[in-house]
């Protein structure tokens, strides 16, 4: 088959072209007919789509498919999401747990999050320090019965001296609402939920009294006793 030169030479020049034209361009699916003397000039290349595309001796055809929508989108300062699972991996691995409240600020995630204060109704029921200290372990093991791990972290102590004891503590659950896992439990109705102002330092510091397992504080002059951390 005689190929005319200047056919070629103008398919040759309208790639170059166009290639010139779109350097990010792709030609992707392309079709080249049997003979072509174009064969083999057709190039990936990461960006635009140019589809349908046949290239024939003497002229061309090119359709242009999803523009410059495909081109990778600038990278932003998207703030990662609060890792439920790396908090407690953190927490459980240090022994100076005041050193990492900042890093747990920083991170928190105030929208998909959030805190609250709980106080055992009935302290009056518990005067010994162990019986208390059992009745917070009993309840972490029902907690468990529902799935509560997944969406919460918590501390809770004993206060004061025998037998005017306080079970009070402090959790940090998914959502602004108190999880359904926690609703699940026999034990909720002998609990008060008080959610955390997060925006207030002195709320934030009674949290971290909880975290950190003061010896005092706790917003009210408390004085610990004993304690447990759900995680």
């Amino acid at each position: 088959r005689i190929v005319d030169p200047d056919n070629m030479r103008t398919s040759l020049l309208l790639v170059s072209g166009l290639l010139a034209a779109f350097p990010a361009a792709s030609l992707s699916g392309a079709s080249v007919v049997q003979g072509s003397a174009t064969a083999g000039l057709v190039a990936q290349r990461p960006g635009y789509l140019l589809s349908s595309t046949s290239i024939i001796a003497g002229g061309s055809r090119l359709t242009l498919r999803g523009g410059c929508a495909e081109a990778a989108a600038p990278d932003g300062e998207e703030k990662k999401e609060f890792n439920l699972d790396a908090w407690k991996r953190l927490y459980s691995n240090t022994d100076d747990t005041a050193s990492i409240m900042k890093e747990f600020w920083d991170t928190f995630d105030k929208e998909g999050w959030s805190m609250w204060f709980t106080e055992y109704k009935n302290n009056e029921d518990y005067q010994k320090r162990i019986m208390a200290s059992n009745l917070i372990g009993g309840w972490f093991q029902r907690l468990d019965a529902t799935g509560t791990r997944k969406v919460a972290f918590g501390n809770v102590h004993v206060f004061g001296d025998e037998p005017a004891l306080e079970i009070a503590g402090c959790w940090l659950v998914k959502g602004q609402e108190v999880p359904q896992e926690f609703k699940d439990v026999v034990d909720f109705e002998q609990w008060d939920w008080i959610k955390v102002d997060t925006d207030s330092e002195e709320q934030r510091k009674v949290c971290e009294n909880y975290m950190c397992w003061d010896e005092e504080g706790y917003g009210k002059g408390r004085k610990w006793g004993a304690g447990k951390t759900y995680k």
